[in-house]
């Protein structure tokens, strides 16, 4: 069976997230019907050894649910109906869904060195939920495992190793904010909208603003402003594009619409857009008796979302960042910001969090991590790298390719999986994936063929230097 062969049979297998019981019935089966040992969880993680050679065995590695997305007009149910794989200018896509080849190919290919005639040691680790809580990994019983080496599939660029990705903290901090009977006669609502937003890890470098942040300093310049509510934003590993806050003065409408718009104009964003709204008194019925921030405490509340270190806080020499602060959620009313924090340098990470409580105690607030998903760092100069490198220049389909090392600020499971075995070197490769979570999702198949020569000849010179 060549690897398409089998992604397809995965394909035709419902396996959302928590949703994994019939892959892993698979997997099982296939091990069952080749004579290899395995090992089956009560979350449905599976692991499956081949043993031909008596050598320190190599761990593969890749997670078997996936995000189940589709096209609003078509009739398709992902607890039951199989993806319809489609092969189409070089590449494989499904009809009208996600096409699950992440991490599904990492799959079939590790499932493909098990059926094949190589001689190896391997230690095929399958986990669950990596697409929402990684519970999968957290649970996995690395004590089955004997390999001091894992390469992990579940990249989406070829050509590349990734050597390094970031942990992951859910930091909220809490405030004690009064409210008090407010001292205005008028009463507006803002909202802020027009900006990209986007994923923490993969956009906290770009220009996408944080609505959160831009409402705060729109406010700063409204005359004897208090606030009656302010939301902005919706998950910690999500950079907010909208922020919404009703809020009373004493200007007038077109005062207030006049300052709100020459503020835009020294921020200079063209696409942010701000909406104004006038609460009358009828609307007013039930709002006016709604309680505000005072005055100096609305000021004390700008200022600290004003002040909030959002974004990029350091890169590596390659300019790649390697440690940032997402200002995720501002919720006025619950009385809570909501914190994501990425970096996959130790002493950066400690020095973050140094500062984020720093933070807190500037601004009178509580200081509480939530969640911590741990990153990992492999050295270049580390064995299962410099093995990588030299099986990479090895296939003859490479010669004429560039290989890159590689950085990534988003977190992985395998850094769960390195903090249950400390002594683990680990990397990630992949064949080059297109539009992954959506229903545009696409994978190469030159690239698919590739990458699979080069993870044959990766564990040919591995047991060479054994």
């Amino acid at each position: 069976m060549t690897v398409i062969d089998i992604f397809k049979e995965i394909a035709s297998i419902p396996r959302e997230t928590e949703n994994e019981e019939k892959i892993a019935d698979y997997l099982c089966q296939f091990a069952q019907k080749r004579n290899l040992k395995y090992y089956r969880d009560k979350y449905n993680n599976v692991i499956i050894k081949k043993k031909t050679l008596d050598v320190k065995p190599l761990i593969l590695q890749a997670h078997t649910d996936m995000v189940c997305e589709k096209d609003p007009n078509i009739n398709f149910n992902f607890e039951k109906d199989s993806i319809e794989v489609i092969e189409e200018n070089g590449f494989l896509k499904a009809n009208g869904t996600t096409l699950g080849a992440d991490n599904g190919i990492g799959v079939a290919q590790i499932l493909y060195i098990l059926d094949s005639d190589i001689k190896c040691n391997i230690e095929a680790v399958f986990t669950v939920s990596e697409e929402t809580t990684m519970n999968g990994a957290f649970k996995l019983d690395t004590n089955k495992l004997d390999g001091k080496m894992l390469l992990n599939l579940d990249g989406f660029k070829e050509d590349t190793i990734i050597v390094e990705s970031a942990a992951f903290y859910d930091i909220i901090f809490k405030s004690n904010y009064k409210f008090v009977n407010s001292q205005n006669e008028y009463e507006y609502k803002l909202k802020l909208s027009g900006l990209k937003g986007g994923h923490s890890g993969f956009d906290i470098n770009k220009d996408v603003g944080n609505s959160s942040i831009l409402l705060a300093e729109i406010l700063k310049e409204v005359k004897d402003v208090e606030i009656i509510s302010f939301i902005g934003g919706t998950k910690f590993n999500v950079i907010p594009s909208e922020a919404e806050a009703v809020i009373k003065t004493n200007l007038q409408e077109d005062d207030l619409k006049n300052i709100v718009k020459i503020k835009l104009e020294k921020i200079r964003r063209k696409e942010l857009i701000v909406n104004i709204e006038k609460n009358n008194k009828e609307k007013m019925s039930m709002m006016d008796k709604q309680k505000v921030l005072s005055k100096e405490q609305t000021k004390k509340f700008i200022n600290s979302i004003i002040n909030f270190q959002h974004g990029v806080i350091n890169v590596n020499e390659q300019n790649e960042t390697t440690t940032s602060v997402n200002l995720g959620v501002v919720n006025l009313r619950e009385n809570i910001l909501k914190i994501g924090m990425r970096s996959s340098r130790k002493n950066e990470e400690e020095n973050c969090i140094e500062k984020l409580k720093e933070y807190a105690k500037r601004n009178s607030l509580e200081f509480e991590i939530l969640g911590h998903q741990p990153g990992f760092q492999t050295n270049g100069t580390d064995k299962i790298v410099e093995i990588l490198k030299d099986s990479f220049h090895q296939v003859k389909e490479n010669k004429d390719r560039k290989l890159n090392i590689q950085a990534v600020h988003i977190t992985v499971e395998i850094g769960i999986i390195k903090e249950k075995m400390p002594d683990l070197q680990v990397a990630i490769i992949s064949p080059n994936i297109q539009g992954a979570h959506t229903i545009s999702e696409k994978v190469e198949i030159a690239s698919i063929e590739r990458t699979t020569k080069w993870i044959e000849k990766f564990i040919e010179n591995l047991i060479k230097n054994n």
